[in-house]
């Protein structure tokens, strides 16, 4: 028995891949080293706060009145944020997934650009354009639809309309994924059939889109609720939120512990959501070329 016949030497094909696994783990060597220190290191001593003196702190945070309210803000406010940018979303998508090359570009620019743009400014830009002698109030007041400046800085409108500046373009990808991946025959089908646009649009695209939509749903409710600095400059105290909470723990009472507790709460809670948004399949395959 010959030792090629046996296995006992790897065969040149079997030795050349076994060789680049090898270099592949020296090169993401540096990646990981990294991930370690600054994500897994981090985690653990969270972990380790959180559980110190038998887990307490747990019952600490779960006992505290402040929390049930934070918790509603949050789930109600990342709702509300989710609607809205799904609406808008989808229409923007459906502009890009009609229009052509030229006008597609620079439709692509606009929604990438609040990725280009630091969240700070973002939400600075809200203030000023919101704030009694802001531009938004100047608009209404020269159109007669009101007659002094109305409040629409420091509450949940102002909060809400940060946040959906922030995720639109979450919402739009993979709608806009979907859409890219529908057979044009199809739509031509339902309109030799007899089908206005009307029907062709909920009856056909519409169930097409929706996995996209529901990834979408997913992804933008999950990056809504760990929103910390737009409520801070945009809302009231009264909108506090999950993410704020934490740092209440930390920076005002000093209480790592307890902070450290909230965060893995959180991360519990968030966790399922995001194995749920990876799970899903991908829109729109029906009919794929």
């Amino acid at each position: 028995m010959t030792a090629s016949s046996s296995g006992a030497l790897p065969q040149p094909r079997r030795f050349l891949r076994l060789l680049n696994f090898r270099d592949s783990l020296w090169l993401l060597a540096p990646i990981a080293t990294l991930y370690g220190i600054f994500a897994l290191i981090p985690f653990a001593l969270i972990v380790r706060f959180a559980f110190a003196d038998g887990g307490t702190h747990f019952a600490t945070v779960l006992e505290s009145r402040i929390l049930v309210r934070v918790a509603t803000n949050t789930v109600v406010i990342s709702l509300m944020t989710t609607v809205v940018a799904l609406v808008l979303g989808y229409i923007l998508a459906a502009g890009l997934w009609r229009a052509g090359p030229k006008m597609q570009r620079v439709m692509l620019a606009f929604v990438m650009l609040p990725f280009w743009t630091a969240v700070l400014i973002k939400n600075f830009a809200w203030a000023a354009l919101l704030q009694d002698n802001g531009l938004a109030n100047t608009i209404l007041q020269g159109l007669g639809l009101t007659n002094g400046p109305v409040t629409l800085l420091h509450n949940r409108l102002a909060v809400i309309i940060g946040m959906v500046h922030y995720v639109l373009p979450y919402a739009v990808f993979p709608i806009y994924s979907a859409m890219q991946a529908i057979d044009r025959k199809v739509e031509r089908a339902a309109r030799s059939l007899g089908a206005g646009t009307p029907s062709v649009i909920w009856f056909v695209i519409l169930p097409l889109t929706l996995p996209g939509v529901y990834s979408a749903a997913l992804l933008v409710f999950v990056v809504s609720v760990g929103f910390f600095i737009t409520p801070v400059i945009l809302g009231s105290p009264a909108d506090m939120m999950i993410a704020n909470l934490v740092n209440y723990y930390v920076r005002e009472l000093v209480d790592f512990n307890a902070g450290a507790a909230l965060a893995l709460m959180i991360l519990g809670a968030v966790v399922p959501l995001i194995v749920l948004q990876q799970s899903m399949g991908r829109g729109g395959r029906h009919g794929a070329h």
